[in-house]
């Protein structure tokens, strides 16, 4: 069952199991789709009421976060999938495709988280246009959401950064490592925006 048809409670008695999965990455990309629909939120409220004339940019910002909430909520699926495929690599018998085995699923399992902060760095640049111009009697809930995602992003980037220790390859790691590296920066960019938006509330 996907994660998205589980119920809150199903999920984390899931993440709260003996079992590997779900695990780091697929517990930041809900976070991240928590933080995404509350910003969403606020789009729509402020679309309702339009005293600024602020309508078609939110509207448009509503459905990417939109986009972003249904992508993290598949991201966290894809996550559990990819640490499922590297433990059974790793529990394989020795043979001579074993290494190169796991070495192609320990790319999988750092890319997966990856993707997971990119989208929260989307979800957090559209906080910044959110909290800018969104209903400012929603603001607290605005920024809520922009505090999930950047600390959805954080837990993202350090899932990567562990599991790039199990690959090989060190061209690979360091091309991710400097992916890595721009997100981690634009997200603490992008909060810092959201906190000068929502100064007057927190």
């Amino acid at each position: 069952m996907a994660f998205a048809e589980q119920t809150i409670a199903e999920f984390l008695d899931d993440v709260a199991a003996r079992a590997v999965t779900p695990s780091g990455g697929a517990v930041a990309a809900v976070g991240g789709a928590f933080g995404a629909a509350l910003c969403e939120m606020v789009c729509i409220h402020t679309i309702e009421k339009d005293d600024d004339g602020v309508e078609s940019e939110l509207s448009t910002v509503r459905t990417e976060l939109e986009t972003r909430r249904v992508r993290l909520l598949e991201l966290a699926d894809e996550d559990s999938t990819a640490i499922d495929e590297l433990q059974a690599a790793f529990a394989a018998s020795t043979d001579e495709g074993r290494a190169e085995l796991i070495d192609e699923r320990s790319r999988r399992a750092a890319d997966v988280p990856l993707d997971i902060a990119e989208a929260c760095l989307d979800v957090l640049d559209h906080a910044k246009t959110v909290t800018a111009t969104g209903n400012r009697n929603a603001l607290a809930d605005a920024g809520t959401g922009a505090f999930l995602a950047h600390a959805a992003l954080k837990a993202a980037v350090f899932t990567v950064r562990a599991n790039l220790e199990l690959i090989e390859e060190p061209a690979v790691g360091e091309e991710i490592e400097e992916r890595v590296a721009e997100i981690d920066g634009r997200g603490d960019e992008a909060l810092a925006q959201v906190r000068a938006n929502i100064e007057d509330v927190i």
